[in-house]
């Protein structure tokens, strides 16, 4: 019986270690703050729509009952809606990825890794001969590439769309406040990790970095 104790207690201690590891990989890796290179808005006066790690695997593309239970339906029609509604504007895809066996695929197996289906983006919202930049943190714009992009097409404003709205989306807001782009949320087309658009504390918090939040039905 004392065996039987010892062993229960070492599996604890190591669940509880496996679990400090994760948040602090997800603290000091995922969710620093990308490089700040600020941009000029006296040269960049364009617009796009930025959608956000809207991949197979992050909203339950092959388990329609768990999408039911998130509201991702009314999510992704948004995110179609706002297309349509700015379509003189180019879509920009962000996608979510640890690189293949890598140490973080293998301790955060919820996040998509390289190679899978489930990191393609859910094509209900994908729109063909779009751009794509992948990232392993939480701000798009620590993949460098992705405001060389813009800035190559004199990109100042961003419409930002996408999930979650805790981790990436909020991450992502404010790479991009701190690098002086305009930044407009989307508020029907952002999902939050508990399912549905994010509520008013977390609208009023994009709203404190300096972001506007608009209805996807005031756009024209």
């Amino acid at each position: 019986m004392k065996l039987f104790f010892k062993i229960i207690g070492i599996l604890v201690m190591l669940f509880l270690l496996y679990v400090i590891v994760v948040l602090g990989i997800e603290f000091f890796y995922i969710l620093t703050p990308s490089p700040v290179t600020k941009i000029n808005h006296q040269k960049n006066t364009d617009s796009v729509i930025l959608v956000i790690d809207v991949q197979n695997m992050l909203t339950f593309y092959d388990n329609p009952e768990k999408a039911k239970k998130y509201r991702v339906a009314p999510f992704l029609n948004s995110i179609n809606q706002a297309i349509n509604k700015k379509s003189g504007y180019e879509v920009i895809y962000i996608r979510q990825e640890f690189p293949k066996n890598s140490f973080l695929s293998f301790i955060l197996p919820t996040f998509p890794e390289e190679g899978d289906p489930g990191t393609e983006i859910n094509r209900n919202i994908f729109r063909e001969n779009s751009m794509i930049f992948t990232k392993s943190r939480a701000d798009a714009f620590s993949n460098p590439g992705l405001q060389q992009y813009l800035n190559s097409k004199k990109i100042g404003t961003l419409y930002i769309t996408g999930l979650a709205a805790e981790a990436c989306v909020n991450s992502t807001i404010k790479g991009a406040v701190a690098n002086g782009y305009r930044v407009y949320v989307i508020k029907e087309a952002v999902l939050s990790m508990r399912g549905g658009m994010p509520g008013s504390e977390r609208l009023e918090r994009y709203r404190s970095y300096g972001t506007g939040i608009i209805s996807v039905n005031d756009l024209k």
